[in-house]
């Protein structure tokens, strides 16, 4: 049977947003979103909006990805997304829509955890990115999961939002000036004003919203390892183990609140691409515990800075963590007075002599790069 098929407007809706845009400006944005019964309850319990009128459908790639996939400024990495970019998952979504065709009864209990956009809000879901960045620039580094530097030299490094990977955020130049629509930046840092309307994310269809993206490391073109934290294989090597990282089942992706310093009798170093990295965290009696090689740390609340000073392989490495919050990992979490008064520096003394200034350097590839010698003089 040939012919032209159009949806019902019981199963499809169409909706205009409001949008802002770059310049303080707002245009409309008008979106369709898959509207059966058990898709528009799964949506407004993931995203936490109950005035969500279905789930928004793909607008951008042609043929076979437009209004074929679901949209993926909302649901980065849901398989049902038009392009994979990073950690798969099928979710309660997913299942909704197949359960509504008529053809299937899901097993909710298999559904796989995404953790992109989840509980984010109706502004997350209804509004333009740049709203959000805009909103959430106070509180860094909770613009998660959209971000606002430029992938550059020496690397910024971020955390995936389900924190299970070190990532880098893909907002980039592009050769010519995006769509209006999607004009997200009114100025950034380092960057002419003639040239930010050229700036977004790297992947199209998530309408051009910039998030961090897990990666890869290379040496002349050749795949080394992953930034995914819970790979023991992605294991730096010892002597490129630059903030005492530790890949494996039980670590997850934190932020450095500064970068690493390793340090031996006369000689200092550290490593330009920073701000996040592997460690292993457990949880205990007292809350979540940072792991740094085998000294623990505890963390009392969100967002406290960890002062790390370890030994590890005649180096002493030195730099600061940040808590991540205890819910995201524990299962059981003290209330705030039921936390202990700690000290949670560990130092490590060194019989040298003082420090020289640090030597400026920077990088122009992604492949593995020298450490910063901050003092040439050996023992």
């Amino acid at each position: 049977m040939k012919g032209l098929y159009q949806w019902s407007e019981k199963v499809i809706k169409r909706a205009t947003r409001l949008w802002d845009v770059r310049g303080g400006q707002m245009v409309r944005h008008t979106v369709h979103l898959l509207a059966t019964p058990r898709v528009v309850e799964e949506a407004r319990r993931h995203f936490n909006c109950p005035i969500l009128e279905g789930m928004e459908l793909e607008n951008q790639g042609g043929a076979g990805t437009e209004f074929n996939h679901w949209e993926k400024r909302l649901l980065e990495n849901e398989a049902m997304t038009g392009s994979h970019t990073q950690n798969r998952v099928f979710s309660r979504i997913t299942l909704a829509i197949m359960e509504d065709s008529g053809w299937y009864r899901a097993n909710y209990s298999m559904a796989e955890n995404l953790q992109w956009g989840r509980g984010l809000g109706c502004d997350f879901v209804m509004k333009s990115c740049k709203f959000w960045i805009e909103q959430h620039r106070k509180m860094k580094p909770m613009l998660s999961p959209y971000c606002d530097s430029v992938r550059s030299v020496p690397l910024q490094l971020t955390c995936r939002q389900d924190q299970l990977a070190v990532a880098v955020c893909n907002l980039q130049k592009f050769p010519q000036e995006l769509p209006a629509e999607y004009q997200y930046f009114d100025h950034i840092p380092g960057v002419a004003e003639e040239n930010v309307s050229s700036y977004g994310g790297a992947v199209e269809i998530a309408d051009y919203c910039p998030f961090s993206q897990e990666f890869s490391w290379h040496v002349g073109g050749e795949y080394q390892r992953s930034s995914y934290c819970r790979i023991q294989e992605n294991q730096p090597a010892t002597w490129r183990n630059y903030g005492a990282e530790q890949y494996g089942s039980g670590s997850v992706c934190l932020y450095q609140k500064s970068a690493f310093v390793m340090e031996q009798c006369t000689k200092r170093m550290t490593y330009p691409d920073w701000g996040s990295g592997c460690y292993k965290v457990s949880c205990s009696a007292q809350g979540l515990l940072i792991w740094v090689q085998n000294e623990s740390f505890p963390c009392v609340r969100t967002g406290q800075v960890i002062s790390v000073s370890i030994r590890m392989n005649s180096w002493v490495y030195s730099g600061q963590l940040i808590c991540p919050a205890c819910s995201d990992f524990c299962s059981h979490c003290p209330l705030p007075h039921e936390m202990p008064t700690v000290n949670n520096t560990k130092r490590i003394f060194l019989l040298s002599s003082e420090l020289m200034g640090a030597l400026v350097n920077s990088h122009s590839t992604p492949d593995w790069l020298p450490p910063l010698w901050l003092g040439l003089t050996s023992c």
